[in-house]
Parts: structure tokens; sequence; C-alpha cells
């Protein structure tokens, strides 16, 4: 490289875009960038990365019209964030080697850089020890480790997808998208279904690997989670919010001992989805929380996430059922439509668990705290499906 991994979207050069895109075969030898437009797609996309598309310009050759670059985010706080979950990495291993020979429509990666210190398999081995831990301990450890924003050089050059129609999280979708994602994230799912999933890596981890770490990570946030939520959740919501309490430990080991594995994709939401002019689903994006987990969190994630609030809960068992149904077409024969409905109102009380952390994050401007409330508002409304045990409708109120 004639020049070093840009950090930052200001730091990304005509130079360097000729030699990665060269090195990443979408240039001849004989091609040069000599400028570029950047336009940057806006706050409340995402929280973690910042994102922007190059429209180039050329000396001599030719080449992509446009690229989009997407780099760790420069808000300092959601870098740390993002850091201490390991997500940048993640994102380029899932491009450069986890989806290589797996079929899911993605877009071109004409560059994936992730400049590795050395340290990050040890930092997943110092977390699993770290498990023996008092939980008063585990809590001190993640308020340091959070407060870490030091990322090494980490860039992706994807396709731009500006001829497809991009999801919106915001407007949510009507249940005749969501099986079409469904469909998708089924197809995926039953790739790497139980034995068929791809072996344990520093950056490809199960879901449940460090659950103390995850629950002490909620005990540090509950009281300012617990708030939060209290303004946009009813109080059937609310009771489980306070019932996880004692139960979150306890879920995040069970529902992933009890379900196959497989890849899930983490955040798998409309806007991470782009679609064709046919409807057809054209590209997943944003795969910086891939990991080894049971399939039900991602469709209850994606569910939860995208339907509007008075959808009627025959509709999502429609949706469950198409969801179920691909699965057993493309191969899964070991996991009734009954399994799937328990898995998947447990793992909306799993996720009320792993919700603890928004409140940590920089919503960005307007978009952004109209998505989390209108995300609250759709999650409410699915959870009030799943009944209350005993302990949660004695749980106290939030203090």
């Amino acid at each position: 490289m004639a020049t070093a991994t840009p950090r930052r979207l200001d730091d990304i050069t005509s130079d360097w875009l000729t030699d990665v895109l060269r090195e990443g075969g979408a240039l001849s030898p004989d091609s040069r960038i000599n400028g570029f437009e950047r336009t940057d797609l806006g706050d409340g996309e995402g929280f973690v990365g910042d994102i922007a598309r190059l429209r180039l310009s050329y000396t001599t050759g030719s080449g992509p019209a446009t690229v989009i670059a997407k780099v760790p985010t420069a808000v300092e706080l959601n870098r740390a964030t993002g850091k201490s979950l390991g997500v940048y990495e993640r994102e380029v291993r899932a491009y450069d080697t986890l989806l290589v020979d797996i079929h899911v429509p993605r877009p071109v990666v004409h560059a994936a850089i992730y400049d590795a210190t050395g340290d990050e398999e040890a930092f997943l081995e110092k977390l699993i020890r770290a498990e023996r831990l008092p939980l008063f301990l585990l809590r001190l450890l993640l308020r340091r480790v959070q407060t870490d924003s030091d990322v090494p050089p980490c860039i992706l050059l994807l396709e731009d997808l500006a001829a497809a129609e991009m999801g919106d999280q915001v407007a949510g979708c009507d249940p005749t998208r969501a099986a079409i994602a469904l469909g998708v994230l089924a197809r995926l799912h039953a790739i790497a279904w139980g034995d068929a999933c791809p072996p344990l890596r520093h950056w490809f981890s199960n879901g449940d690997i460090v659950p103390r770490l995850f629950h002490a990570q909620y005990k540090t946030n509950r009281r300012s989670f617990e708030a939060f939520a209290a303004e946009r959740l009813s109080d059937h919501a609310m009771a489980h919010v306070r019932a996880i309490r004692k139960t979150g430990l306890e879920r995040i080991t069970r529902l992933h001992e009890a379900a196959p594995r497989t890849i899930l994709h983490g955040d798998f939401r409309l806007d991470n989805l782009f679609f064709a002019a046919d409807g057809s689903l054209a590209a997943v994006i944003d795969w910086q929380t891939v990991n080894r987990g049971p399939g039900a969190l991602d469709v209850a994630y994606f569910i939860a996430g995208s339907l509007p609030p008075e959808t009627p809960e025959s509709s999502i068992d429609d949706l469950l059922r198409g969801y179920h149904e691909v699965l057993v077409a493309s191969g899964v024969g070991d996991y009734s439509f009954e399994r799937l409905v328990a898995d998947y109102e447990e793992s909306l009380l799993l996720l009320l668990h792993r919700m603890s952390g928004l409140d940590q994050l920089e919503f960005g401007d307007e978009r952004g705290v109209v998505l989390m409330d209108s995300w609250f508002e759709r999650f409410d409304a699915r959870l009030q499906r799943v009944p209350l045990q005993p302990d949660a409708r004695m749980s106290p109120s939030p203090v």
C-alpha cells in the first residue's frame, strides 16, 4: 500500500483508493482515481460506524462510479462500545472469511481491512477467564473496557446499492415485506443449522460464551435502562423488564443450550436490508454482530422492530409459520413449529436483557431518537403475548 489504512473518513485519499481498488480487482492496473466527492450517510443509520458514499473520478481507465466507505464512528462513546463488543473486526471477518462460501444476498466487497494488533484472540480468552470473578468485579472490568476507544485502522469499501430500495426501520414494514425478509433469513439459518454451523473463533463466538459478563453489563446499566424503558413501555412489558433482574442470567444459558445453533446476523432489521425493484431482498448489510446462536433470536429481533404495533398476533404467527416452512424446505427436520414459537417468545425476553445497553449509546440526530422510540413501541406490542411469571407480577417498581 502506498498510504496507510484510513482511520476516519477524512483520511481517505485518491491514492489510497486507487491502490486498494486495484488490489481488490475493481480497477485495472492502468486505472487511476484523481478525486472523489463524499456524501456522508447520516446519523441514526450507523451507531458504531461512520458511512459515506464516494463518487469517484478517474485520470485514466475506469472503475466503479461510486463505492460505500465505512469506518469506526468518530463518536468516542459509541466507538468504545463497538470496540468492547468486537464489532469492527467481526464485520471485516464476516465479509472476507465467514460468508465467502455461504449464499446470502450481500454487497460486493471491494476491500475489507482490519489492521489487527495481535491481541484480539487473547482479549476473548481474558473475558472467558474473567467469568470466574464476582459480579461486582466484572462490573468494574466492564467500566474500564467500555471507555477504551482506541480502535485499530479498520475500513470497508462496499458496492453502492443505491439502485435498490433501502429498508426503513422508522417507517417499519407490512407482513408481506417481513415474510420476504424472513424467508431469506430462514435460508441463511438452514445453511448453518446445528452441526453445520461454522466453528467457534474469537470473532465468531457463541452468544452465551460469557453469560455472567453479559449479566454484569445489565446490572451496571439496570437503573438507567429501567428509567429509559419506563417512559416507553407498558406496565406489562415493564413487569418483564423488572423480572430479568433475577431471570436474565438463566435465560442467556437456557435458550442457547436448548436450541440448535446457527449463524445469527445479530442486527437483522430493515435499515440493514435492501430490496430489489421486484420486491425480493437484494442485500443484507452490517454484519458487525454476527455470532453463533438460536435462529429464533434473529427472528424475534426482526419482528419486534419491524411490524406496526397494531399488527395482530395472528399475523405474527403466520410469519413464524412461513419462516418455519422455509427452514423445513431447506433441510431442517429436527425443529418443530411449536418449538419455534416457544423459542420466539423466550427470545423476546432475552432481547430485553440485551437492550439494557441501549441508553449507553448516543443516538445522533432526530431520526436516531425516533427510531428508538418506535422500536420500543413495537417491542411493547409483541411482548403482550408473553405471559408474566408469578415473580414478574410481584416485582417491585424500579427505584
